[in-house]
C-alpha cells in the first residue's frame, strides 16, 4: 500500500526526522488561511512516480498567483491518477540534495539501505547510488557508515547518520516495503530535513499495523476499478491488454501460464493470483471480476490443488456456469481433491483439462475463434 506524501510526513516527523511544515489543501481558496509567507510550493498528491516531469510541482510568489495554480493543479490528472489533493510548504532554501531510502533485498535476504550524494528525479540511473545491507540486527555505526561512504564529516556526518537511524526504525517498526527520502535536503542553514517522502506499507502486514486499518480502500486510486475492488478482496489482480481472462494460485504459475498463452499465440487480458488456500466463495468472486472486463473472449483458470481444494474450485466454477452459460472457458486442476472435482464439472457440463499445455492450447484457440472451440 502506497501512502501519499503528506502521510509519509507525519510518519516521519513521528519518528523525529525534520519536514517541512506542510498544510494539505483540496480547495484553491484555501490557500487564504495558510500563512507560511510566499513564495509557496505547491504540490499535487497522487500515488504514483513522475509528478515532478508531469509539471506536479510548482511554486507561488503570491496569493493570486497561488490560487491559479492550485486550481491547475487540482485539475492535473498524472499517469490516469487524479490529484487528490495538495501539499502547501514554504520553499525551501537548499544547499545540497541527497537521496535516502530503506528498502529489502530479496537477493540479499535482508534490509538495506540505499544512498546518494545526489537527489532528484531518475536517481537509479546515477552512478553515484551506494548501498549498506543491513544483515542482522541494525546497530547505529551501519548508519555511521552509510554517511560515511556518503562523504560527509562532522555535524552533518551525525545528521545523516540519525536521520538514516530514524528511517531504518521506522521502516522495520511500521512492516514497510520501502521507506524513502527524495530529495532529503541540507539547508544553507545546515539543517536536514526531508523535502519528500515515499512510503509503501507490506500488504500482509496491514492486519498487525492497526494504525493502517481501514486505509486500504482510499489508497487504491493508482489501480483500476477492477484493481482496486480486488486488492480489497485479497486478490492480486493486474489488467492488460489481451481477450484471455487469467486465473491461478501462487504468482509463479500465473507468470508461466501468462508466459503459455503468448508461447501459443494468444494475448493473456490480466495477472490473477488468487493465492493459496482459495475457497469456493474467493474464486467465485475471481471469476466473476475477470468476467466483468468487456475486451475477454475466453477464462482460463489454472489451479494447483494444494492448499486450494479442487472441489472448492469446482463449486464456484459450477455456480459461475449456472450465472454465465454461454462463456467460453479452460479448466485445468490438479492436485487435492481433484477426482471430486472432475465429477462436479462433468455433472454441470464443464469439461476439466488435465493438461496445462493443452488447457492454455484450447483457451488460445476460443479466443482467436467466433464460435467456442472446446468446451461448449
Amino acid at each position: 500500500m502506497n501512502l501519499y506524501e503528506y502521510e509519509a510526513k507525519r510518519i516521519f516527523a513521528e519518528y523525529g526526522i525534520t519536514t517541512s511544515p506542510g498544510v494539505r489543501i483540496t480547495k484553491p481558496e484555501e490557500l487564504r488561511k495558510i500563512h507560511f509567507g510566499y513564495p509557496l510550493t505547491l504540490k499535487c498528491q497522487v500515488l504514483v512516480g513522475g509528478r515532478g516531469k508531469a509539471g506536479g510541482i510548482k511554486f507561488a510568489k503570491d496569493l493570486k498567483e497561488g490560487e491559479s495554480l492550485a486550481a491547475q493543479l487540482l485539475a492535473l490528472e498524472i499517469k490516469g491518477c487524479k490529484t487528490e489533493s495538495l501539499l502547501i510548504e514554504p520553499k525551501a532554501s537548499i544547499k545540497r540534495e541527497l537521496y535516502l531510502a530503506v528498502t529489502l533485498d530479496r537477493g540479499r535476504g535482508c534490509p538495506i539501505f540505499i544512498g546518494s550524494a545526489e537527489g532528484g528525479i531518475e536517481i537509479e540511473s546515477s552512478e553515484n547510488v551506494i548501498t549498506v545491507p543491513v544483515p542482522g540486527k541494525f546497530q547505529p555505526y551501519i548508519a555511521r557508515d552509510l554517511a560515511k561512504k556518503l562523504g560527509f564529516s562532522g555535524a552533518l556526518f551525525n545528521k545523516i547518520a540519525d536521520c538514516a537511524t530514524k528511517l531504518y526504525k521506522l521502516f522495520e517498526e511500521l512492516d514497510l516495503d520501502l521507506a524513502e527520502i527524495n530529495p532529503l535536503v541540507i539547508t544553507e542553514g545546515d539543517d536536514v530535513l526531508a523535502l519528500d517522502g515515499k512510503i509503501i506499507v507490506n500488504d500482509d502486514a496491514i492486519g498487525r499495523q492497526k494504525r493502517f486499518t481501514g486505509w486500504q480502500e482510499k489508497h487504491l486510486t493508482d489501480m483500476s476499478v477492477r484493481e482496486g475492488r480486488a486488492k480489497l478482496a485479497g486478490l492480486n489482480l493486474v489488467e492488460l491488454d489481451g481477450n484471455i481472462g487469467i486465473i491461478c494460485n501462487g504468482a509463479g504459475l500465473t507468470m508461466a501460464t501468462m508466459d503459455m498463452v503468448k508461447k501459443f499465440g494468444g494475448r493473456p487480458a490480466n495477472f490473477l493470483d488468487a493465492g493459496g488456500g482459495s475457497d469456493a466463495e474467493k474464486t467465485l468472486f475471481a471469476l466473476e471480476i475477470v468476467n466483468e472486463n468487456p475486451d475477454i473472449e475466453v477464462i482460463l483458470l489454472n489451479i494447483l490443488g494444494g492448499i486450494t481444494a479442487c472441489d472448492e474450485v469446482a463449486k464456484a466454477l459450477v455456480e459461475f456456469r449456472k450465472k454465465h452459460p454461454n462463456r467460453k472457458m479452460s479448466v485445468r486442476l490438479r492436485g487435492n481433491n481433484q477426482d471430486v472435482a472432475a465429477k462436479m464439472l462433468a455433472d454441470s457440463g464443464l469439461k476439466l483439462i488435465a493438461d496445462v499445455e493443452a488447457a492454455v492450447k484450447d483457451a488460445v484457440a476460443q479466443a482467436n475463434s467466433k464460435t467456442p472451440v472446446g468446451v461448449k
